[in-house]
C-alpha cells in the first residue's frame, strides 16, 4: 500500500489534478493499493496551496485521468478526502475564517504562496456548518467513485478537522458534537 503524501503540484485556479498527477500515480501503480494525496471536500476545507480537490465536476473529470492511468497499469487507488478545519488561513478561504469545532487557534502554520504562515483563531462551527460539512464529505465520496476511485479514505489524523473533533483541547463544545461521552449520550 502506498500511503497518502501531499504533492502540492496542482498549481491551477481550478484545483484540479493534472497530467503530471496522473503520471506520478501511474508510476506507482505496482504498489497494489495507492491512497491519493488529501483532496479537499469543499472550498471551506482548503488549507494549503496547489492541492487538488474533489468538489466540482471539473475536478472529478480531472481525477478520471489519474484513476484511468492507475487502472491501466493494474493498480487500485483510493481517494483520501480531507477538510483541514482550523489549520487554514483567511487568505486561502476568500477572506473567511477557517471553521473548527471550537474557536481554538491550533498555533501552527499553513503553507501559502508566501511560505508558511501562522494560523488564526477559527470560527466555531454552527450545527448547520457541521451538517453541511457532513454533506460535503458525502458528496466528495460520491464524486470519488464517479471519478473512478476504487474507494475512499477519510483523513482523520494529524490535527485536521476530524482530529479536532476528537481532541479535548480543540473541541470545547458541550452539545452532541463535543464534551464528555456521558454528555454526548444525553443527545
Amino acid at each position: 500500500v502506498m500511503a497518502p503524501m501531499t504533492r502540492s503540484r496542482s498549481d491551477n485556479d481550478e484545483k484540479v489534478a493534472t497530467e503530471l498527477t496522473a503520471e506520478y500515480y501511474a508510476q506507482r501503480a505496482t504498489a497494489g493499493l495507492i491512497i491519493s494525496e488529501g483532496t479537499f471536500v469543499s472550498p471551506q476545507g482548503i488549507g494549503y496551496i496547489n492541492v487538488p480537490s474533489i468538489y466540482t465536476s471539473q475536478q472529478v473529470e480531472a481525477w478520471k485521468i489519474v484513476t484511468n492511468a492507475v487502472h491501466e497499469k493494474g493498480g487500485k487507488i483510493f481517494a483520501q478526502i480531507w477538510h483541514v478545519g482550523a489549520i487554514s488561513l483567511p487568505n486561502l478561504l476568500n477572506g473567511e475564517l477557517p471553521m473548527a469545532p471550537s474557536a481554538v487557534n491550533p498555533n501552527t502554520q499553513a503553507f501559502t504562496g508566501n511560505g508558511f504562515e501562522d494560523t488564526v483563531t477559527p470560527k466555531a462551527m454552527t450545527k448547520e456548518d457541521i451538517q453541511q460539512t457532513i454533506q460535503d464529505f458525502k458528496k466528495a465520496a460520491e464524486n470519488a467513485l464517479e471519478a473512478g476511485f476504487d474507494g475512499v479514505e477519510l483523513h482523520a489524523a494529524n490535527g485536521y478537522l476530524f482530529h479536532q473533533f476528537f481532541s479535548k483541547t480543540t473541541n470545547l463544545r458541550t452539545d452532541e458534537y463535543g464534551g464528555s461521552i456521558e454528555n454526548r449520550a444525553r443527545f
